[in-house]
């Protein structure tokens, strides 16, 4: 940072304010001038002090180069001085800015031949030297605003500076622009407001927009689910067939109005004993509490087959003794109530 706040047309490099290219100090501040920068090659042995710009070879070179070009343009207008900027090996190259008053009729062209007309007739530094011409925008600082600007060459010597898209002009200083407040963009060198869902700097923003967009859509189907769910309730109202289908068609009065309904008994088998036929086993079916029954009896003599084998044989097993009989006394027969 400098000490001091920099002129207008200038900026602090290295603690040191210095002129914008394409500007020269007059007094205390920094005022527009025509420059135009070059680089001279003369014939001379390169050592290093030259380039320290305070060291003694520096400054006789400089000297030299600095007479040359001030006897070129003796016969233009308004012709200011020259300046040696840097020397770089190459034999000798010189960086050097010409520098002109802002109502001179001096031009690119017209300074370019006078310095070609020295070097031809010259027989002291400039005897064999090559002259180059570079762009003024490419100097350091630069002439223009890097940040708002942007600079193109012109012949006249001064830098043409022209705003960036979304930054207008400012009155005091034609060498920087400034940028539009938030919510408006640059048209014709004006700020004006953005369109309608667009913010930011130079309209760039566009979620306003998206908000907007995606509320109306949502909405939209909000509308239309109402809209659909009214008709819906319209039609069952006037309809009842188009009701919930899976709700029940029977009442509880009717439920309970059903008979009530009892599994059948399930048929028994009994042993009775006679004189003429021994055992025989009998099934009949009894009849529910409603006396239903199919009708059917039957009885069966288990011991007029030889072959069948059963509990009670001929032949008992002698280990019939390990498993003896015994008589459920909770059994009830079918035919006998029961107690409650």
């Amino acid at each position: 940072t400098c000490p001091i706040p920099c002129p207008a047309l200038s900026t602090c490099i290295n603690g040191t304010c210095r002129c914008l290219a394409g500007t020269i100090l007059s007094g205390e501040a920094c005022v527009e001038a025509k420059v135009f920068p070059g680089t001279l090659r003369v014939n001379r042995t390169f050592v290093e002090d030259m380039r320290n710009p305070r060291s003694a070879a520096f400054r006789s070179i400089s000297s030299e180069i600095i007479a040359a070009l001030r006897e070129a343009f003796r016969n233009i207008t308004g012709y200011i001085n020259s300046t040696v900027l840097e020397l770089t090996p190459g034999s000798v190259v010189a960086t050097v800015d010409s520098t002109f008053e802002p109502n001179s009729p001096a031009t690119q062209e017209m300074t370019t031949q006078a310095i070609s007309r020295a070097i031809n007739s010259s027989d002291g530094i400039l005897a064999g030297a090559t002259f180059t011409v570079t762009s003024l925008c490419d100097q350091s600082p630069p002439p223009c605003d890097v940040d708002t600007m942007m600079c193109r060459e012109s012949d006249n010597g001064r830098p043409n500076c022209t705003c960036m898209s979304g930054f207008v002009t400012i009155d005091f200083s034609d060498r920087t622009c400034r940028a539009c407040p938030s919510g408006q963009r640059s048209v014709d060198n004006q700020c004006v407001p953005c369109s309608f869902g667009y913010s930011g700097f130079n309209c760039n923003d566009s979620s306003l927009l998206a908000l907007v967009v995606v509320a109306c859509v949502l909405g939209g189907l909000l509308l239309i689910l109402i809209v659909a769910m009214i008709i819906y309730f319209a039609i069952t109202k006037k309809n009842p067939k188009y009701a919930d289908i899976t709700s029940s068609q029977i009442s509880v009065e009717q439920y309970h109005s059903w008979p009530a309904q009892s599994l059948p008994a399930i048929p028994r088998a009994t042993l009775s004993s006679n004189a003429n036929s021994g055992n025989v086993m009998e099934m009949s079916n009894q009849g529910t509490r409603r006396n239903q029954s199919n009708g059917l009896t039957g009885s069966y003599d288990v011991t007029s087959v030889d072959n069948m084998n059963t509990f009670k044989g001929k032949n008992p097993s002698r280990y019939s003794y390990l498993v003896q009989g015994h008589e459920n006394p909770y059994f009830i027969p079918a035919d006998e109530p029961r107690s409650t």
